[in-house]
């Protein structure tokens, strides 16, 4: 597993100078924000962002798009952001699974969801690129058992899910999603609050989190995980360097 960072953490930086502070750190890989980071995806923005990061030694291993399969928007923006990807050398495109959540989903936004994502992944195919789908509320994957669904519904080898422990769940129940959704994930975001429920206001160090982050990692391990753990955000108890610092060595010492 390699560790990276969402470059949305430190979002009010330029792209350049946050990919800077993720090499001084140790990181080895980056997700690239899809909206002030990218901009307007240009060939010229995205090789700059290529560039520099190629020469500090990170992987871009994401595209951080905001698209949206299942919705009307899809269809007229999939060609868009799928050429941002391949222009910023990224090995997957991060996608949103529609605006239901998969308890108040209709049949109809499912279906829609379902085959927008076949089609994706069948044009990402052609840019040598893997989907990867956002567990997040507001979404078809809000719910462990929605996200597995969504996964096996699509059926492609080269779509899986983006995990993330959400902050409402209790320590338990986000260990053994982790086990169930693991062998159906292809990258992994982390980030941290000291008690369940609590919102993204009270984010703490990885160290600190009120879940078992060393047992949630042993499991990705042991299903062969070998994608990107990507630290999402950081406390704002600290400055972000210093924050980021010690995210990241805490996860080597998970990891090594």
């Amino acid at each position: 597993m390699q560790i990276g960072l969402c470059s949305i953490a430190d979002g009010e930086s330029a792209i350049e100078d946050v990919i800077d502070t993720a090499a001084s750190v140790g990181c080895r890989a980056i997700e690239i924000w899809g909206r002030d980071h990218v901009g307007d995806g240009s060939p010229a923005t995205c090789r700059d962002i290529r560039d520099a990061a190629t020469a500090r030694s990170l992987n871009i291993a994401v595209y951080g798009s905001y698209l949206r399969p299942g919705t009307p928007e899809y269809e007229t923006e999939v060609e868009s952001a799928l050429q941002t990807a391949d222009r910023l050398g990224a090995s997957m495109i991060r996608v949103w699974a529609g605006t239901q959540e998969y308890q108040d989903r209709t049949d109809e936004h499912w279906d829609q969801v379902v085959a927008d994502l076949i089609d994706l992944t069948d044009r990402a195919a052609a840019y040598n690129l893997e989907v990867t789908i956002e567990k997040h509320e507001g979404t078809l994957t809000n719910d462990g058992d929605g996200a597995r669904r969504l996964i096996e519904a699509v059926d492609r080898d080269t779509c899986r899910l983006n995990w993330q422990p959400l902050f409402g769940l209790p320590a338990d129940e986000i260990l053994a999603e982790a086990h169930d959704l693991a062998p159906l994930s292809n990258n992994v975001h982390v980030q941290a609050v000291p008690e369940a429920g609590l919102s993204w206001e009270h984010r703490c160090l990885l160290e600190e989190a009120h879940f078992d982050l060393p047992a949630v990692l042993e499991v990705f391990e042991a299903g062969g995980f070998d994608g990107c753990v990507e630290i999402e955000f950081v406390t704002d108890e600290m400055a972000f360097e210093t924050a980021l610092r010690r995210d990241v060595a805490y996860l080597e010492s998970l990891l090594n």
